[in-house]
């Protein structure tokens, strides 16, 4: 098995471990058990639990910005697409709020801020592009941050809102977007 198909074999271990059993319980003797490899073998590509807590927060950054991506290409053009990729990513099934790692990463991340370097930074790259196409940033930025709140909603297992609820707050968000006044 090649270095990075390893590497990523031992971040799915974690990905496991802190979905079933929460972050408390990931360690690096149970990701390699999980990876099934020796313990050896996951400190060759990581030193520390940091270090693999740093690759699991990178690889759900790096998700949610393919899915951006993805949705950026298929929204018309216009005002607000940037702010509008953010209302449909946030409210993608498979998006960064349908997975429970995300809500234990977070928790993770919040006890050492370090590792919530690269957050920051990706963060701070999305909010140029939403500002990049909006005429109207404090309304853009408005609706973002009511994504946030949807998606830690989510990550966290809140009950905010039933499906048909939610539908009806991502359809409000597009129409404050798109000038479709509800």
């Amino acid at each position: 098995m090649s270095a990075p198909a390893t590497r990523e074999k031992i971040i799915d271990a974690a990905m496991t471990i802190v979905r079933d059993q929460g972050v408390a319980r990931l360690t690096l003797d149970e990701a390699a058990r999980i990876a099934g490899m020796s313990k050896g073998g996951v400190l060759y590509h990581f030193k520390t639990k940091d270090d693999l807590i740093r690759a699991m927060v990178q690889r759900m950054i790096d998700a949610c910005d393919a899915l951006h991506h993805e949705y950026y290409l298929a929204e018309p053009e216009g005002s607000y697409r940037w702010a509008r990729t953010v209302v449909r990513t946030a409210f993608d099934p498979n998006g960064p709020a349908a997975d429970p790692v995300g809500g234990a990463l977070l928790a993770a991340v919040a006890v050492n801020p370090e590792l919530m370097a690269p957050l920051q930074a990706k963060y701070r790259e999305w909010l140029e592009r939403v500002e990049s196409d909006s005429p109207d940033f404090a309304l853009a930025s408005l609706v973002c941050l009511a994504m946030d709140g949807y998606v830690f909603d989510r990550m966290l297992g809140l009950p905010m809102c039933d499906d048909d609820h939610c539908r009806r707050v991502r359809d409000t968000a597009l129409a404050l977007l798109t000038g479709e006044r509800r």
